[in-house]
């Protein structure tokens, strides 16, 4: 058993120096204690069948939930026994992180436990942090083929509500919060999902996927069962030959894996929001990787707002982004259809790119996965791409998660990793983590977002969506939900103001932040100083008391001195207070409120703001506040 401590890769003192309770097994069972402490994850097996279950502060959490795998036809979870522990250590750690802060913690009781089923050997990874539990599968030498998973989570009695989203294979479903009873049985849910206990936050997801296809869940009664709609009658475990020298190819410490599977445990939102816990699950990057390239910034944006980009208008929207002091460009789908006699749109996209860069704004550049569905056309597509000066690549509609295009998710990751082009994944899976080993792996899709929200197809959000979706999606990783549109008859559709519109920059994570609306929106806006401020990565945040999931969402974060709030109402007004008690010391704050008689107007203070003070608003449905404090 190896007990060790890690911080920065240096060795630091043994468990019993620490005073960390020991893994210990008793009648073929396992306790895996967290670090600290506070959490126990306990493996054991009853009639056979093998169950994990875990307590946080002495009381339980996750009840008895069912394990295994199918594979070959065998049941690891059946006819089970417990052969001890191979392996054990702790791990502590830091990463930089560009997130919600900007290092993350890594600090973890792994255990690695043989296990016998069916006259199959394996192993199960069990890792336990502070604030929440992961086990992943080692398949058995030989395996051909997954049949299915039987991984399950069991709620506890008390479950008050659950943030959960309807399933559809590009994460676009909308996300709600409800009662246990009304969340569907039978039908396919995108991870994350939050359950609310007296107790806490459990969040369910999978972390470090590979090479498996995208897990979801259904519900079963008082449970959660994994399931695989790209592959619901299994899969062989076999490799793309394309993709097969990645870095990243399913295995864990030399075995062939499952993802981690995932379980958050939270005392409040502040703890759950902040949980690093799937990027934990992720290795480091390749040792001699260099991702000092990777810049965080805005993204200026023209198809929301007048679709298919124009060749003569593209120096114009170049010219508002340096105006607005924006880092980026993103020239979408329709570039391809320029023409100009003599030269190929290639030629004109070169052209538009190189005087982005005169003007100190970088380029990302939309292509469809159909034109590099396959590794070589892949890697020469995207070679091209970086020979003509973009800083980035946006690949929209990749197919169905199944294994295979999972290899290929790991397979654009290292290629544009290698190149140094920063990648924006649209029509995508959900994250598993993966930023923290490609960093460029910056902001992906998978969320129903501003892009939905928008008159000329007729579509309109509902306002319990967004204050639904930090809870769901947004646990997973970054988003690419292009906020902020400020089109007045836009807004009107779906009831939401200009300080709602403006917060959502601020409480939805995307460290390349693309803004939705026409330039001129926001270069004419009140806001404009707050437009061109507006970090994208955090040092710290702090989800406020007054937030309620589905309800109304209120962050405050700090980027260096600077300390911004954002407030998004869901479909009932309400009133609210925040303290400003995060605050060292009085600072220069803009403060913007909802105009009380309009959608597309703001009522501003700016003026100076103590600690001691307690703001207090009345929130219209689809209403918002936003704040900058300057120390």
């Amino acid at each position: 058993m190896e007990k060790i401590t890690l911080r920065n890769g240096l060795l630091l003192a043994c468990l019993s120096l620490m005073g960390t309770p020991a893994w210990a097994t008793v009648n073929g069972s396992l306790r895996n204690p967290s670090p600290g402490g506070r959490v126990e994850a306990h493996l054991f097996v009853e009639q056979g069948v093998l169950y994990c279950e875990a307590t946080k502060d002495g009381k339980q959490w996750l009840m008895p939930s069912r394990l295994g795998l199918v594979v070959d036809g065998v049941d690891l979870g059946q006819h089970v026994s417990v052969m001890g522990i191979e392996d054990a250590k702790v791990v502590d750690e830091t990463y930089p992180l560009n997130g919600n802060h900007a290092q993350a913690r890594n600090f973890y009781s792994e255990a690695v436990v043989p296990l016998r089923a069916s006259g199959k050997d394996y192993l199960l990874y069990l890792r336990t942090y502070d604030d929440g539990i992961a086990i992943r599968y080692a398949l058995p030498e030989g395996t051909e083929r997954v049949d299915k998973e039987l991984t399950s989570w069991a709620l506890p009695d008390d479950v008050e509500e659950v943030a959960w989203t309807e399933f559809t294979f590009d994460y676009e479903g909308y996300s709600h919060v409800t009662p246990l009873d009304s969340v569907p049985e039978g039908k396919t849910l995108a991870p994350p999902l939050t359950v609310k206990t007296p107790s806490g936050y459990l969040a369910f997801t999978e972390a470090d996927n590979e090479a498996f296809p995208d897990m979801t869940f259904m519900r079963e009664g008082r449970s959660f069962q994994a399931y695989f709609p790209a592959s619901a009658d299994g899969w062989n475990l076999t490799r793309v030959a394309d993709e097969s020298s990645k870095i990243l190819d399913g295995r864990y410490k030399g075995h062939l894996v499952s993802p981690w599977r995932s379980v958050v445990m939270a005392n409040d939102l502040n703890q759950l929001v902040n949980s690093d816990l799937v990027t934990n699950l992720c290795p480091a990057p390749k040792a001699g990787m260099d991702f000092s390239w990777v810049k965080p910034g805005r993204c200026m944006w023209h198809w929301w707002s007048v679709g298919a980009p124009k060749y003569e208008d593209q120096k114009a929207w170049f010219d508002a982004a340096k105006q607005m002091g924006w880092e980026y460009y993103l020239i979408d789908e329709g570039w391809s259809w320029w023409k100009q006699e003599g030269r190929s749109p290639w030629d004109m996209l070169a052209e538009v790119i190189a005087y982005g860069k005169s003007q100190g704004v970088k380029s990302i550049v939309w292509v469809n996965s159909a034109e590099m569905r396959h590794a070589p056309e892949r890697r020469a597509y995207l070679e091209r791409v970086k020979a003509i000066g973009a800083a980035g690549i946006k690949i929209d509609f990749i197919p169905r998660a199944t294994t295979e295009v999972m290899q290929w998710y790991m397979g654009a990751m290292q290629d544009c990793a290698e190149l140094g082009l920063l990648l924006n994944l649209h029509g995508s899976v959900k994250p598993t983590g993966l930023s923290r080993t490609y960093p460029n792996d910056i902001t992906r899709e998978a969320v129903r977002g501003n892009e939905y929200q928008i008159r000329r197809y007729g579509r309109v959000l509902p306002q319990a969506h967004y204050v639904s979706l930090p809870f769901t999606r947004l646990l997973a990783g970054p988003a690419d939900l292009t906020p902020v549109t400020l089109n007045p008859e836009e807004i009107a559709v779906g009831g939401y103001s200009w300080a709602h519109e403006m917060s959502q920059a601020i409480v939805f994570l995307s460290p390349v932040l693309h803004f939705s609306d026409h330039y001129s929106y926001y270069l004419e806006s009140p806001m404009r100083d707050l437009l061109s401020a507006v970090p994208t990565i955090w040092d710290e945040t702090l989800v406020l008391p007054c937030t309620e999931m589905g309800k109304v969402v209120a962050y405050a974060r700090r980027k260096g001195n600077d300390w911004w709030i954002g407030v998004m109402n869901g479909d009932q007004p309400r009133e609210i207070s925040i303290s400003l008690d995060f605050l060292k010391k009085k600072g220069k704050a803009a403060l913007v409120y909802d105009d009380a008689t309009r959608l597309d107007g703001v009522k501003r203070e700016d003026r100076n703001v103590p600690p001691q003070e307690t703001l207090r608003m009345k929130l219209r449905p689809g209403g918002g506040f936003v704040a900058r404090i300057s120390k």
